[in-house]
């Protein structure tokens, strides 16, 4: 399968298998939200973004430990189905960062900071903070070669920005944060859409910058 792991509405969820960890992808909703269910061989998981759909959302997760239902930032796309899917997995915790929390519709169990490293049963993930787009955005980092992204970075630009001044936090925190970290194979998997990776986006970084989206 080509990199950009490429499901829609009315497709099937495309399973992406990396050493330890799976990651799940399916589309969700009127505006092909990507829900991801991040996972290992034990059973431990993760769901991010319970955007839509809440029923199929619950069955991509079912017979896991669910650990935590995360959410990269508080646009209603992207948490329409968290209060349902939240009462099927009542052991869960809701995390997002500080400023997303606030936000949410269901209580936010803990806040999520940039850099932190964090456990969920024998799953380990890095979250990334990306300024902009939202106040605070989450990336997750998945074995170091796949970054969950939200709506911060897509196939051919960072995500919508409400100013010029925004815009210019979220290029720069994308550029210092990923492009410069991670190396050209690393998978870049956004909230909406087909995945991508680091070396087809890094040219393009000047014409981003200049076009100002």
């Amino acid at each position: 399968m080509s990199m950009t792991y490429h499901t829609g509405a009315g497709l099937p969820p495309v399973t992406i298998d990396l050493d330890d960890t799976r990651i799940v992808k399916m589309s969700v909703g009127s505006m092909d939200n990507n829900v991801y269910l991040i996972e290992n061989n034990l059973g431990d998981a993760v769901i991010v973004d319970a955007a839509a759909e809440p029923e199929r959302v619950a069955e991509l997760a079912a017979g896991k430990t669910v650990h935590a239902i995360i959410t990269t930032h508080e646009h209603h796309d992207h948490i329409g189905a968290l209060e349902t899917v939240h009462h099927v997995f009542p052991e869960a915790e809701i995390l997002a960062t500080k400023e997303t929390g606030a936000a949410l519709p269901v209580e936010a169990t803990d806040s999520l900071k940039h850099g932190e490293i964090r456990s969920f049963g024998d799953l380990e993930l890095e979250f990334i903070v990306l300024r902009g787009h939202t106040p605070a955005g989450l990336a997750i980092v998945v074995e170091g070669s796949h970054i969950l992204t939200g709506d911060s970075l897509f196939p051919g630009g960072v995500g919508k920005t409400p100013s010029e001044q925004a815009f210019f936090l979220l290029f720069n925190d994308v550029r210092d944060r990923l492009f410069e970290r991670f190396d050209n194979d690393t998978i870049i998997h956004p909230g909406h859409g087909d995945s991508t990776t680091l070396g087809d986006e890094r040219p393009k970084l000047t014409e981003w910058e200049g076009r100002r989206w």
